[in-house]
């Protein structure tokens, strides 16, 4: 139909020009006058028709957009781009879903842990490790030390020497030091997407309301690409797995033959240690022995010297104190008698200036020396004669009269002189201070 329309159109604009040219002719002949040329008018030029408007940006132009979004990426370049059908809104704009590529440019590697099984291979270095670092004690009892002669020192673990501690540190880092696993290949891909809203405005794609999913390539970012790995970095391989076991064996084999002579060693000088040991176990056995047998010497001198104090027809002189009054006082021991822990006495004591008036006195004497070397004398006071002008009467009036003294070894008695009824008023005791005194010529006492 469209063909004939055109040969139609042809036609007629043909007969039309023929007849125009038929009346020009018959014109001439007739003499007709001929009508004058209108002037020519030049026509305006016609303005251009714009361009219609393009269905959906290029892909050229979808991705430039995507990669802006992404803000580029180091690990990978950008590859093929596949967009949805465009869906029109209201209002000429269009909604789309672009997926783009990322084509990793070269390998990628993830830090990871050592195998488990370089740590199990360097397990075989542990027993020589673990002999090397025993106490001493361990070597002690193997040489037949027995428990007494540890001492805390002995105890402790021993601290390896820098020739062993050295290449054990190289097997724990050989055997725990992190590897390089590759786990992305040069030329694998990623899918990132985008959803986005794009207007047609002046002629330039205008997009807005753009979501990207680019997980998976921000993903790459957490690995090492090959050109940034460290150098000589170890890549786990089935041939660095094997080279690196073997090379943890060697080192385990160096180590235990290493390790063997300290380890004899250790065993020997745990031998001369308890030579030592027993040594001055037998030197303090006899420093104690000969220490407790001089004590035993200076205990039986205090006895001795105790015993000799006390026998009979003993003296001892001396005075009583108490506030700012004093006085004069003698005690007298008649008969004495030592039994296996003491020595009990009988005797008299009495104002040092009125012999004749005495009061009688029964006492015991404790042959235990006390640290300070006296001893505990304790003495009962009974009925006797006494000057009721001196304070001393309080005590000789009283049923519960006694003295506390303390003798030395060299035969000097120290206490009080109190009544048992005054524990609870130490104050009215009366001080007490006597030394021995040459025997002196009987005198006669008057007995009540």
């Amino acid at each position: 139909m469209k063909r004939f329309l055109i040969q139609t159109a042809v036609f007629t604009a043909s007969a039309t020009m023929l007849t125009s040219c038929f009346d020009e002719i018959k014109q001439v002949i007739q003499g007709e006058p001929q009508p004058a040329e209108a002037p020519a008018v030049e026509a305006a030029p016609a303005e251009p028709t714009p361009p219609p408007a393009p269905t959906q940006p290029t892909n050229e132009e979808i991705s430039r957009m995507l990669i802006e979004q992404m803000n580029g990426s180091e690990a990978a370049s950008a590859g093929e781009l596949t967009c949805s059908d465009p869906q029109k809104g209201a209002d000429s704009s269009i909604s789309m879903t672009a997926t783009l590529k990322m084509v990793v440019k070269e390998d990628l590697f993830a830090r990871e842990t050592a195998p488990a099984a370089f740590n199990k291979e360097r397990q075989a270095v542990n027993e020589a490790a673990n002999n090397a670092m025993r106490p001493e004690s361990v070597y002690l009892f193997q040489v037949g030390a027995t428990t007494d002669l540890i001492t805390d020192a002995d105890r402790a673990a021993k601290p390896l020497p820098e020739n062993l501690q050295a290449p054990l540190n190289e097997l724990k880092e050989l055997a725990e030091a992190s590897v390089f696993r590759k786990v992305v290949n040069t030329g694998d891909s990623v899918e990132t997407s985008a959803s986005f809203t794009a207007t047609y405005v002046d002629g330039v794609w205008q997009f807005s309301n753009i979501v990207v999913d680019n997980a998976a390539l921000l993903a790459l970012n957490d690995y090492t690409a090959q050109s940034a790995l460290p150098q000589d970095a170890p890549i786990l391989t089935p041939e660095f797995e094997a080279a690196r076991k073997s090379l943890i064996s060697e080192k385990v084999t160096a180590f235990n033959q290493l390790a063997e002579p300290y380890i004899k060693g250790r065993e020997e000088a745990a031998r001369a240690t308890l030579t030592e040991y027993q040594a001055r176990a037998e030197e303090e056995a006899r420093r104690i022995a000969e220490q407790a047998a001089a004590e035993e010497v200076a205990r039986q001198e205090s006895i001795n010297a105790f015993v000799q104090a006390l026998s009979d027809d003993k003296l001892f002189a001396g005075e009583w104190t108490r506030d700012k009054r004093f006085g004069e006082l003698s005690l007298h021991i008649e008969q004495s008698k030592k039994f296996e822990n003491s020595v009990q006495f009988v005797g008299t004591i009495y104002d040092t200036k009125l012999p004749e008036a005495s009061l009688d006195i029964a006492g015991r004497c404790n042959l235990n020396p006390q640290e300070n070397g006296t001893t505990q004398v304790d003495i009962t006071i009974y009925d006797g004669q006494y000057d009721p002008d001196q304070p001393t009467a309080e005590v000789y009036d009283a049923k519960d009269g006694m003295l506390s003294l303390q003798l030395s070894k060299d035969g000097k008695l120290t206490g009080i002189m109190s009544c048992t009824s005054w524990a609870n008023t130490p104050e009215k005791a009366f001080q007490i201070q006597m030394s021995p005194k040459a025997k002196e010529e009987p005198k006669s006492k008057r007995r009540r």
